[in-house]
């Protein structure tokens, strides 16, 4: 029985440690391409985030925003609109040229880094956009990514529940949208 203990603890230690961010470097941001992926240079090489954590609204036609667009029963764009707006915020706070340090957790579905971006005043971007009402707290199949830590998750859900109780951002605009969105 203390062996088995001892297993299922140490696999515990095993699965939260590769909960815990793999990596950090500086970059330097390149491209805002909205306000849930950027792409940054480090080292010479030049690599896409996908931002942990956060699901903005789509700006680009496809799959998921027709998804999106069908399920919240709004239009092409109105969806179109808020993705725009969501990526405008973001350029308030990431511009091309600034350095920020990126901390790594893995690749995404669409082999993108999974990161929270930390920027140069030490706030964490990922918890901005969604505290600022841009972002949903993003789920995958309603519940947490396994990425990302039980602290962080219940932080950006306070976070959210705050930005849509005082109509911030895009909960000012589409309250009802951005409900839909971030179920």
């Amino acid at each position: 029985m203390k062996y088995f203990a001892k297993s299922i603890g140490i696999a515990l230690l095993l699965f939260l440690s590769s909960v815990a961010f793999a990596d950090q470097y500086q970059a330097t941001i390149t491209k805002i391409t909205d306000g849930d992926t950027i792409c940054v240079e480090t080292s010479g090489q030049r690599v896409k985030l996908r931002l942990l954590g956060i699901d903005t609204p789509e700006k680009y036609p496809g799959e998921k925003m027709d998804r999106d667009i069908r399920r919240c029963n709004t239009t092409y764009d109105k969806m179109h609109r808020l993705g725009l707006m969501a990526t405008r915020h973001a350029a308030t706070m990431l511009h091309k040229g600034d350095e920020i340090t990126v901390q790594t957790f893995g690749k995404g579905y669409y082999g993108r880094t999974l990161s929270f971006v930390i920027l140069a005043d030490g706030s964490n971007y990922n918890e901005k956009e969604v505290g600022d009402g841009y972002a949903c707290v993003y789920k995958y199949r309603g519940h947490k990514s396994r990425e990302l830590s039980v602290s962080e998750f219940k932080k950006l859900l306070g976070l959210m529940t705050q930005a849509r109780n005082q109509r911030k951002g895009l909960w000012g605009i589409e309250p009802q949208v951005m409900e839909c969105l971030c179920e």
